[in-house]
C-alpha cells in the first residue's frame, strides 16, 4: 500500500473525527471537583507560610515526586483561595505529578476549577491535558484541546503536535496521525526528528513497513539514527533482513553513524534467519568501530548459535560476555542452560545454573523446566524429583509442561505407576493435561504392558476436551499390538480410518509387526499389500518387519525375493535387512546364501548384529565357510582370541 492510497482510505474518517470534535472540558470523564481532605504529613502546617513561600513548596514537593494525590489534592484547594491568585506555574506542577501517579481524570476537575475561577491556562497547561488525553485514549478530547490553543491564540508547539500525533498512533489511528501531520506541514509547520520519528514508529507498529519506508524516503526533516532505527527493527522482525540490511547500507552511506541498537537489530535479525556468520560479522564490526555491544545483542548471538544446538558456539559467546564485564540476565542463563540440557550436556548446564545462583539470578518456571527436561532425558531420576520439589518450595506455581517432563521422564525408566501417580496429582491440583500427557502415558502404559489402563486413558480424553490426535492413535495402535490385542488394534486402525485421519506408513508398520508377532502371517502380507494400493510406499522400517515375519515362519524364499524387490523399488537395504535374512538362512543352514549376503553387506560397509556374529562363532568349528566369512570380521576374531 502506497502512503497516497493509505491516506486517501483514511481520509473521510479523519474529516469525520475533525468534525465530530466536541468542547473538551465540559464532559470529559463526569469527575466532580477536588474536595478537600486535610490529612497530608507535608500540608498539615503549610497555611502558616505566606503565598510565594506556599508556592514554592507547593513546586519544590512537586519536582521531590513525593507528593501523593491527597496532598495533591489539599495543595490545590489552598491554592484556589489563596490572594493574589497564585501563578499558572504552580498549578502545572501540580498538574504533572498528577499525570505521573496516572490521575489523568483528576487534571481534568481541576482545571475546570481553574476555568470556574477564570484562572487562565497557558501553553504547557494545555500540553499537559493533551497528554492526559491520549494517555486516556481520548484522543478527540485531545483535539479539542489543540482547539482550545488556536482559540487562546497560542501557537501549538513541537511538543504538542507530538503528544497529539503520538496519541493518535498509540490509539491505532496512524494514518490519522500522517494526515495531521501534512496539514501541519501545510501551514509551514517546522517539524524535527523526534515527529517524524513518532509516525514512522507507528507504521512499523501496524506492519505498514512499507509506507514507512516510503514516508521516510520524502521526510522534510533530516533522517538520523533513531528513524533508520526504528525501520531497520521492524524490517528484521518482518524477516525482511536483506531489506534491513539495505537500509544499514543507505544510512551509511548518508553519514549517519550506527549505534549499538541498530547493530542489535540486525544481529537479532540474521540470528533468527540462521544466518549466524553474518550475524558475527555484524558483531565484529560494531566492537571494530568501538561501539560496546550490550546485553541485548550478546543475548541474540547466544540464542541464534542455541538454536541450531551449536552449544560450544554459544558457550563461547556467552564467556566473552563475562569477560567484558556484562551481567547476562535470567534470559542469558535461561537460554544457555535450554540449549545445554537439549544436546545432552545436562552436566555443563548444571555448572551454568550454580553460576546463576552464585551470581544472585533467580530462576525463573522456563529456567527451572528447561533443566529438569534435561535431568529427565539423561535418566537423572533422582535429581530431577529433587529440583521439581525445590521448584515448589521456592513458590514458584508448577505448570503442566513441568509435570509432563516428569511423567515421560518416569516412562521412559519404567517407573509408570509414579508416572500415573503424578498425572493424578496434576488432576487433583486443578490443572488440565494435555495431548502430550496422554500420549506419553498411553506409550508408557503399553510398554509396561498395561493395555486396560492404556484404554481407559484413551477413552479418557473426550471428557476432559481432548480428541485423540494422528499420534495418540500410533501410540494405542502399538501398544495394543505389542500386547497381542490384535482384534482390538484392527478395531483402532478401522475407526482412524474412517477418522479425519489416514493411515500413514508408520501406521500400517505397527499393525504389521502386530500381526506377525502373533503368527498372522498372511493377514500381514495382505495389509503390507494393502500399502502400495493406498498409493503409499513401504520404508525400510515396513519391509524390515514383513522380511522378519517370513524369516520366523520358515519361508526364506519369500523373504529374499522381498530383499531384491525392495531394492529394485527404490528402498535401499540396511544393515537390519540384512542381518535378519543371514540369521534365517544361518538357522536353516542355507550357508552358501547366507555368506553371498555377507559378502554384499562387507561390501556396503555394514556390519551384522550380535546374534548373527554368535551364530557364525558357534558355526566355525564345523565349517570352513564360516570362518572365512569371519576373516571379513577381523573385530571379531580379534575379540574372540583376546577372550580365549
Amino acid at each position: 500500500m502506497s502512503l497516497k492510497s493509505a491516506k486517501a482510505e483514511y481520509a473521510i474518517h479523519s474529516i469525520k473525527t475533525a468534525n465530530a470534535l466536541s468542547p473538551p472540558f465540559t464532559n470529559p470523564l463526569q469527575i466532580s471537583s477536588p474536595k478537600s481532605k486535610s490529612n497530608g504529613k507535608n500540608t498539615e502546617n503549610s497555611h502558616l507560610l505566606d503565598p510565594n513561600q506556599f508556592q514554592y513548596h507547593v513546586r519544590h514537593q512537586c519536582r521531590s515526586g513525593t507528593i501523593n494525590l491527597k496532598q495533591a489534592q489539599e495543595y490545590f484547594h489552598q491554592l484556589i483561595q489563596t490572594k493574589p491568585i497564585p501563578l499558572i506555574d504552580t498549578f502545572n506542577h501540580l498538574f504533572t505529578s498528577l499525570s505521573k501517579l496516572k490521575c489523568h481524570h483528576v487534571v481534568f476537575s481541576m482545571y475546570r476549577e481553574l476555568n470556574c475561577r477564570e484562572i487562565k491556562p497557558d501553553m504547557y497547561t494545555l500540553n499537559i491535558l493533551i497528554n492526559c488525553c491520549c494517555i486516556m485514549r481520548e484522543i478527540n478530547y485531545g483535539f479539542g484541546v489543540f482547539g482550545e490553543i488556536m482559540k487562546r491564540g497560542f501557537e501549538p508547539d513541537l511538543v504538542t503536535v507530538s503528544t497529539m500525533l503520538r496519541g493518535l498512533c498509540l490509539d491505532g489511528k496512524v494514518f490519522i496521525a500522517v494526515e495531521v501531520f501534512d496539514k501541519m506541514t501545510e501551514i509551514r509547520f517546522q517539524s524535527n526528528e523526534s515527529i517524524c520519528g513518532i509516525l514512522i514508529n507507528g507504521l512499523c507498529k501496524i506492519c505498514k513497513i512499507d509506507v514507512a519506508i516510503e514516508f521516510h524516503s520524502r521526510m522534510i526533516c533530516e533522517a538520523n539514527v533513531i528513524t533508520y532505527s526504528v525501520i531497520i527493527h521492524a524490517l528484521c522482525k518482518d524477516g525482511s533482513v536483506d531489506e534491513a540490511i539495505k537500509m544499514f547500507f543507505e544510512m551509511i552511506g548518508k553519514g549517519i553513524c550506527p549505534d549499538v541498537v541498530v547493530y542489535g537489530s540486525l544481529i537479532n535479525g540474521l540470528c533468527g534467519s540462521n544466518r549466524l556468520k553474518e550475524a558475527v560479522d555484524f558483531f565484529d564490526e560494531m566492537v571494530g568501530r568501538g561501539i560496546s555491544a550490550d546485553l541485548v545483542t550478546y543475548n541474540s548471538l547466544i540464542h541464534g548459535f542455541c538454536q541450531m544446538g551449536l552449544w560450544k558456539e554459544a558457550t563461547r559467546i556467552f564467556d566473552r560476555m563475562l569477560e567484558q564485564g556484562i551481567s547476562p540476565d535470567v534470559v542469558t542463563f535461561t537460554i544457555l542452560i535450554d540449549c545445554l540440557c537439549k544436546t545432552g550436556k545436562v552436566g555443563k548446564a548444571r555448572e551454568v545454573f550454580d553460576l546463576m545462583i552464585r551470581q544472585g539470578k533467580e530462576p525463573d518456571l522456563f529456567t527451572y523446566n528447561s533443566l529438569l527436561s534435561g535431568l529427565c532425558l539423561e535418566g537423572q531420576l533422582n535429581d530431577a524429583e529433587k529440583l521439581f520439589k525445590l521448584i515448589v518450595d521456592r513458590g514458584l506455581q508448577v505448570n503442566v509442561f513441568s509435570y509432563n517432563v516428569m511423567i515421560h521422564g518416569y516412562c521412559k525408566s519404567w517407573k509408570i505407576d509414579e508416572a500415573i501417580h503424578l498425572y493424578q496429582k496434576m488432576l487433583h491440583k486443578g490443572l488440565k493435561p494435555k495431548t502430550v500427557t496422554y500420549n506419553t502415558l498411553i506409550a508408557g502404559l503399553g510398554e509396561a504392558g498395561k493395555v486396560r489402563t492404556a484404554k481407559k486413558l484413551f477413552h479418557e480424553m473426550p471428557t476432559v476436551g481432548l480428541s485423540p490426535i494422528f499420534s495418540t492413535y500410533v501410540v494405542m495402535l502399538n501398544g495394543l499390538c505389542k500386547n497381542g490385542h490384535i482384534e482390538e488394534a484392527m478395531d483402532l486402525f478401522k475407526s482412524l480410518e474412517s477418522s479425519k485421519y489416514e493411515p500413514n506408513v508408520e501406521v500400517y508398520s505397527v499393525l504389521i509387526e502386530g500381526m506377525c508377532r502373533v503368527g498372522r502371517l498372511e493377514e500381514a502380507r495382505k495389509k503390507f499389500n494393502e500399502i502400495s494400493e493406498k498409493g503409499l510406499v513401504p520404508d525400510v522400517v515396513t519391509y524390515n518387519i514383513m522380511i522378519n515375519g517370513l524369516c520366523k515362519k520358515g519361508m526364506l524364499v519369500e523373504a529374499d525375493e522381498l530383499l531384491v524387490q525392495m531394492e529394485e523399488k527404490g528402498c535401499i537395504p540396511d544393515s537390519i535387512s540384512f542381518s535378519t535374512i543371514i540369521q534365517g538362512f544361518l538357522r536353516e543352514n542355507d550357508i552358501n546364501r547366507a555368506m553371498q549376503l555377507l559378502e554384499k553387506m562387507r561390501k556396503r560397509n555394514f556390519s551384522p548384529n550380535e546374534a548373527v556374529t554368535s551364530m557364525l562363532l558357534h558355526l566355525v568349528l564345523v565349517d570352513d565357510r564360516c570362518y572365512a566369512a569371519l576373516e571379513s570380521l577381523p573385530s571379531v576374531l580379534h575379540g574372540r582370541k583376546k577372550r580365549c
